[in-house]
């Protein structure tokens, strides 16, 4: 039985042709190969690049970093600076809208004529807000002063109410507030 069974596959084996069968296999083979070196390579590609980034670009972005944060910090005052004017534009822009309505200033705008036909049924205001305080004197809102922040062709300012120490004269920061250039 044996030798049945050998004879068997020794016919087969000579019936078929095994090298068109595994040629494809071979050559899928080989291509994974190739493919795989070239992985390798690219690897070790990226490997040699970090190690240049780590021991040149990060030291170079670190170095960097105090002049970022001085941004930083400028980018947040001028933040502040733009909401506390902001906040001042909209106190006087109130005063003013107070004050047209104490003169009787007709506005030239369609809202006239929606507020003096009261078409959507909201009630006039009975009493009528005033600029004036108790003894019947106009108090402007205090408005910051430039002063203040800038200098000409100078240095950043702290505001006064910001100072620690001498509430006479300004503090200031060290940097042109348009360049950002150091004071020399």
């Amino acid at each position: 039985m044996a030798e049945e069974l050998a004879q068997d596959y020794s016919g087969y084996f000579k019936a078929s042709n095994l090298d068109q069968e595994l040629k494809p296999i071979s050559v899928g083979i080989d291509r994974m190969m190739l493919r795989l070196e070239e992985f390798e390579n690219l690897l070790e590609l990226v490997k040699a690049e970090s190690s240049v980034a780590l021991t040149q670009n990060v030291p170079q972005l670190l170095a960097l970093r105090p002049e970022l944060d001085v941004l930083c910090d400028r980018i947040d005052k001028l933040e502040q600076f733009v909401g506390m004017v902001g906040r001042n534009l909209d106190a006087v822009e109130k005063q003013v809208q107070i004050a047209e309505e104490e003169l009787d200033i007709p506005d030239k705008t369609i809202n006239v004529l929606l507020k003096s036909l009261n078409i959507f049924g909201k009630p006039k205001p009975t009493e009528r807000l005033t600029n004036r305080n108790a003894n019947g004197l106009y108090e402007p809102v205090t408005v910051f002063k430039t002063e203040q922040y800038f200098r000409p062709n100078g240095p950043e300012q702290k505001p006064l109410a910001e100072k620690e120490g001498n509430k006479d004269e300004p503090v200031s920061s060290g940097e042109d507030c348009d360049t950002g250039t150091p004071e020399k």
